[in-house]
């Protein structure tokens, strides 16, 4: 069967980026995947998802009560952010899985339609006018902190760098693949219906391919299975 991932030349966007083109490419291959799953499967993968879902809030919650403000005033509204001040930011592919599943159709047209045109800001290509055009955005984006912000933040201040420390260990819990981990099962998921993307990194980077060789290699030698990561969130 031939991969969804090479879509039809006619409909590729023209005259845009590499990165561009890669990223339409992969979210159409998702959209068309998902449309011929039945109901069922949808909400399946919709539940499979709430638990990172639920980390996610947490961490919109870190972010808003203690360092949103100043963000938006040092850097936002003056126009030097690092945060969005790439033209290219880095997606793992079930963060794009993530963002189709919990998107209107509205969203995700405007989104598909923004990377048919040519990226001419110099910012990155998903910074609307209102902020970030994902509905749920790439973890990388969510996790980012400038080095202001951690030695005048999260340095500073003892309790909120525990805190900070926590939000990075319970990210592994649906990123880091020593373990079964949601990004990795999502890859899977597609794969099975003949989706391939770049993005896909859980199965095509040596590193984490290598990650996940050792892991196994361990579990088995203790006896234990490749088990799935328990979190707060996925205790809820």
């Amino acid at each position: 069967m031939e991969k969804s991932w090479s879509n039809r030349k006619g409909e590729e966007p023209e005259g845009v980026s590499l990165y561009n083109l890669d990223q339409w490419k992969s979210f159409k291959a998702i959209v068309e995947a998902m449309a011929a799953m039945d109901e069922r499967e949808r909400l399946g993968l919709q539940e499979k998802c709430r638990p990172y879902l639920c980390f996610r809030e947490e961490l919109d919650l870190f972010h808003k009560g203690h360092v949103e403000a100043h963000c938006t005033g040092a850097c936002y509204e003056k126009g030097v952010s690092a945060c969005c001040g790439f033209e290219s930011i880095f997606t793992f592919f079930a963060d794009q899985v993530v963002n189709v599943l919990f998107s209107s159709p509205e969203e995700l047209a405007f989104l598909l339609a923004t990377l048919r045109k040519p990226n001419t800001t110099r910012r990155c290509v998903y910074l609307g006018p209102a902020g970030c055009l994902w509905k749920v955005r790439p973890i990388s984006c969510a996790m980012f902190f400038c080095d202001d912000v951690k030695q005048n933040f999260l340095q500073a201040d003892p309790v909120l760098e525990r805190e900070w420390k926590e939000m990075q260990r319970e990210e592994k819990a649906f990123t880091w693949p020593d373990r079964q981990v949601l990004f990795d099962d999502l890859e899977k998921c597609f794969l099975a219906r003949s989706v391939d993307s770049p993005f896909m990194y859980f199965h095509k980077s040596p590193g984490l391919l290598r990650v996940k060789a050792q892991a196994r290699k361990s579990q088995a030698e203790k006896g234990e299975p490749f088990a799935e990561v328990t979190s707060r969130s996925t205790a809820k």
